[in-house]
């Protein structure tokens, strides 16, 4: 489910013709429906777009999923989850989490940063990509003074845009329709959220923009940041409600400065928190991209070619597990502070496969793997831009279904294809960040 909204009140700032700001926000939510048309992973025009873009296979980004257009939303004040994606990412990024989360009976909302992401089509067949290069050049140095500033700007744009459509929420909760287009809206949707209390989780760049919403929206009472960095306020102050970071094994405060800072400030706080690492992963099996990588043979070619990038980026953990891990953390994390369901795996996260606390007495622990800033290196090239680019696909060898705690759901929403579908693998996009950052 797609719905085109604008901020009238608001320039774009990353508009370079200065128009309002305008966003294509993205829903999943649980459903009845087992019958009628397959959102395809995105559409024609932005599909297009990726595909050139992205060293990707032909028709990824047509690929059918398992959400289905025009479903009617099953049940009523279901919790919501925001997604934000990485730098220049898309909002398809964690579509396997997020349909997982549908099918738990959550609300998901995935924003793409207009003028950031790497490509949002409009109904008008309008697609918009990066209006600056300095934007996706930022992930190549975050920290330095020049690449915060851009960073900053961007983070203010995504905290703003999460704020607008959260009251755009609200809008649809009270019975009205604020798509551009006046696009109908499915059936159930308004009374079907509970906007009391939302989460809101990110991979990378999106991971601090999750920590920056969280400590500023009071509709927002827990967060995850999946290996991203911190930027702002929230580096030093931290957050205040529950939250939780994963990172690779490699992420500590050696390579990631602002780490430095952030995590003690979690640790000071009174609210729950966590800090987990993924063994054996690179910064991509974080999202879609990261199940599909030997079905695609890059086990075959880029490790072999390159095994520090390799591991760096994507590592050897199998593709189904860490799809398996990041559903298993995100769902439970949520569970736990949306629904007030104890969730075991974070009580004892080592029960998934290669996840490890790194918290010890309620203290961020001691580094683990130092390894200098300078080692992030390019991730996949393509051309002579010195594009960075990676596949987000839904992957993994498990092809059941997510069910909730009523029962089968299926759910809707214009997605990729559901965690380990090897006939329809959904795929997403990187960036033209030139490190693990993006």
């Amino acid at each position: 489910m797609l719905v085109h909204l604008r901020d009238t009140e608001r320039a774009d700032p990353l508009d370079p013709k200065g128009g309002k700001r305008q966003l294509m926000v993205q829903l999943w939510y649980p459903t009845d429906a087992t019958t009628g048309p397959l959102a395809p992973y995105a559409p024609a025009g932005e599909a297009a777009a990726l595909q050139k873009f992205y060293p990707v296979p032909a028709g990824a980004f047509t690929a059918k999923t398992n959400s289905h257009l025009g479903a009617p939303l099953a049940g009523r004040d279901h919790p919501v989850v925001f997604f934000h994606h990485g730098l220049c990412g898309s909002r398809t990024d964690s579509t396997i989490v997020a349909e997982d989360l549908a099918s738990r009976g959550y609300v998901v909302v995935a924003l793409g940063n207009t003028g950031e992401s790497a490509g949002v089509e409009f109904p008008d067949g309008a697609v918009v990509g990066p209006t600056d290069p300095a934007y996706c050049q930022a992930g190549s140095d975050p920290f330095s003074a020049k690449g915060a500033k851009v960073l900053e700007k961007l983070l203010a744009v995504r905290v703003a845009d999460v704020r607008f459509v959260a009251d755009q929420l609200a809008v649809i909760r009270s019975g009205k329709d604020p798509d551009v287009e006046g696009a109908p809206l499915p059936k159930g949707l308004g009374l079907g959220m509970d906007l009391t209390a939302m989460g809101i989780y990110g991979h990378s760049f999106g991971g601090g923009t999750a920590a920056a919403v969280a400590a500023t929206d009071r509709r927002f009472v827990a967060g995850i940041d999946l290996d991203g960095f911190a930027i702002g306020p929230t580096a030093t102050q931290g957050v205040g409600k529950p939250f939780l970071v994963v990172g690779v094994q490699r992420h500590d405060t050696t390579l990631d400065p602002s780490w430095k800072t952030f995590l003690p400030a979690l640790a000071a706080e009174k609210a729950w928190h966590r800090w987990y690492s993924l063994q054996d992963s690179g910064h991509y099996r974080f999202i879609d991209l990261g199940g599909s990588i030997r079905r695609w043979g890059l086990d075959k070619t880029l490790e072999k070619q390159d095994p520090t990038t390799w591991a760096e980026v994507f590592g050897n953990i199998d593709d189904a597990t860490s799809q398996r891990i990041n559903r298993t953390l995100v769902g439970g994390f949520f569970d736990q502070f949306l629904r007030g369901t104890p969730s075991a795996v974070l009580t004892d996260p080592t029960s998934l496969p290669d996840v490890r606390d790194r918290r010890s007495d309620g203290r961020v622990s001691a580094v683990l793997s130092p390894m200098g800033a300078a080692a992030a290196r390019p991730i996949l090239r393509r051309g002579t831009s010195g594009t960075v680019a990676g596949t987000a696909l839904g992957g993994g060898a498990d092809r059941r279904h997510p069910r909730d705690a009523r029962g089968s759901r299926r759910h809707l929403a214009g997605a990729r294809t559901a965690p380990g579908s090897a006939d329809h693998d959904p795929s997403g996009a990187r960036s033209d960040c030139a490190t693990r950052y993006c």
